[in-house]
């Protein structure tokens, strides 16, 4: 007689009777019991794909912020007034717009660049032979104005007089023994860095090297003088009074201020950078114009850039509305979420709350922004247009205020103590606990498992030894018959 035992459903946790024996499905018993025992491992794995799935819409809403926070950053830098200007002839001269420069055309002529006085020494065989007895020597230069009627000949003033600038202290060189050769001289000029050039040029001939100098500023009031204390050789070399006869230097360039004229009006500058002329410009002069070809310097405001970060304000505003609306709508992951419904309030009363109590733009409105029945941010091209062309400073000095403001409060909204981080916070909490718990369950199936094991290998065993039992009684009672009959 074969013993039968009942199998556990997985799914009812009730017993079925297939009869099974000696053959006894363990494995397949004991996988159906854990199945049922994993049942909190399934609950808790569908508690975190919830958290998981509201941690990514925390995210996405972060995200929306910090990109309305990065629009604000640019609208805020991009609202001073700014101006830009147009040239008809660019390799003629550059020109840039301060804030306060005036919108209009202006028509300039380059007559004459600003340029730096050149002096060249006489020559010398080599760069590197003692130049006198190496006795300490000092060089001073003094900046001044050359005026002359017959001007040089062969670079040499017979009638000029010098005077000093005013605003330039004259500046020495000591020359002593270590650095009395031309190489010498050079460097220690131009390593005092007192507003003289020093360079050496071979012009080929028998004594090709010659010691150039340039004051290091264009413009007439900035030529030199040089006076000599020591070294009669070096004296011989440098020493240069344009007003007296020790002129030992040949001039080969006259400094002279850059002569122009706008709309007109004739203007001189000591460089060819030149500022204020023209109110808020400045000029880079960079060569001469060809007569009767001025140049055509038109001057307009730059307002690309500030109407460009303003749309892109009120386009990442609508974003963050929409990422919020569609994370806490019905059946979302966040529905109802009152910390996050919070945070979408907040981000609509500091839009729609900013406001200036001076200047001729108070509002968003006049400006042409304003919020929609569905809660978003429009802007009427038309009105945005007719606002800046109205009042540009007005308009910048609004924007400025709504860049600088959404900034700071999303900011708030971002910190670490924030409504959205500390909801974060204890998500993130959450699914740790999860991961804890679901360990521990873990662990105790473990044990349930050898325990289930342990039993039902017990139970294999002993209905292995009964089924034996079961064919050897079986086998007996068969044969009564036959030992009856062998008796009789």
């Amino acid at each position: 007689m074969a013993v039968s035992l009942p199998s556990v459903s997985a799914t009812t946790g009730t017993l079925n009777a297939p009869g099974i024996g000696s053959g006894l499905d363990v494995k397949g018993i004991i996988s159906q019991l854990m199945a049922v025992e994993q049942r909190p491992l399934t609950l808790l794995a569908q508690q975190e794909a919830t958290y998981q799935s509201k941690l990514t819409g925390l995210g996405s809403i972060n995200g929306s912020l910090s990109s309305l926070q990065s629009a604000a950053q640019t609208l805020a830098s991009a609202s001073a007034v700014k101006n830009g200007a147009t040239l008809s002839d660019a390799s003629v001269l550059s020109a840039t717009a301060a804030s306060d420069a005036v919108p209009g055309k202006y028509s300039v002529t380059v007559n004459k660049l600003a340029q730096a006085q050149k002096l060249l020494a006489a020559g010398k065989t080599s760069t590197t032979t003692a130049i006198g007895s190496g006795a300490g020597t000092t060089l001073t230069f003094t900046f001044g104005t050359i005026s002359s009627v017959l001007g040089p000949v062969n670079g040499i003033y017979s009638d000029a007089s010098f005077a000093a600038n005013a605003s330039k202290t004259p500046v020495a060189v000591v020359i002593g023994s270590s650095n009395n050769t031309l190489a010498g001289i050079r460097d220690a000029i131009n390593a005092a860095a007192v507003g003289v050039t020093a360079s050496i040029i071979n012009d080929g001939g028998a004594a090709p090297y010659r010691l150039a100098l340039a004051p290091s500023d264009t413009g007439a009031a900035n030529s030199l003088k040089i006076a000599t204390s020591g070294d009669s050789a070096i004296a011989s070399l440098l020493a240069y009074d344009p007003a007296s006869a020790t002129q030992n230097l040949q001039q080969t360039q006259a400094a002279r201020n850059a002569d122009l004229s706008i709309d007109g009006v004739s203007i001189t500058s000591a460089s060819n950078t030149v500022t204020g002329a023209i109110e808020g410009i400045t000029l880079n002069l960079a060569k001469e114009t060809a007569a009767g070809s001025p140049v055509s310097v038109s001057v307009q405001r730059d307002t690309g850039a500030l109407v460009s970060a303003l749309k892109a304000l009120v386009a990442a505003y609508n974003d963050s509305n929409k990422t919020i609306a569609g994370a806490t709508a019905k059946a979302a992951v966040l529905q109802g979420d009152a910390g996050v419904l919070g945070v979408q309030y907040r981000v609509h009363a500091m839009v729609g709350g900013v406001q200036q109590t001076e200047g001729a733009y108070t509002t968003l409105s006049q400006l042409g922004a304003s919020f929609q029945k569905d809660g978003t941010l429009s802007l009427d091209s038309a009105k945005l247009n007719a606002a800046l062309a109205a009042d540009p400073a007005g308009f910048a000095a609004l924007t400025s205020t709504l860049g600088n403001a959404i900034d700071s409060a999303v900011a708030g909204l971002l910190v670490t103590s924030g409504s959205l981080s500390s909801e974060t916070d204890g998500i993130k909490l959450s699914i740790t606990s999860i991961g804890s718990r679901r360990a521990q369950i873990q662990k105790h199936l473990e044990v349930v498992q050898a325990h289930y094991q342990k039993q039902f290998s017990a139970l294999d065993a002993l209905i292995s030894s009964m089924n034996q039992t079961s064919t050897y009684l079986t086998q007996q009672l068969a044969n009564l018959p036959n030992i009856f009959n062998n008796k009789g």
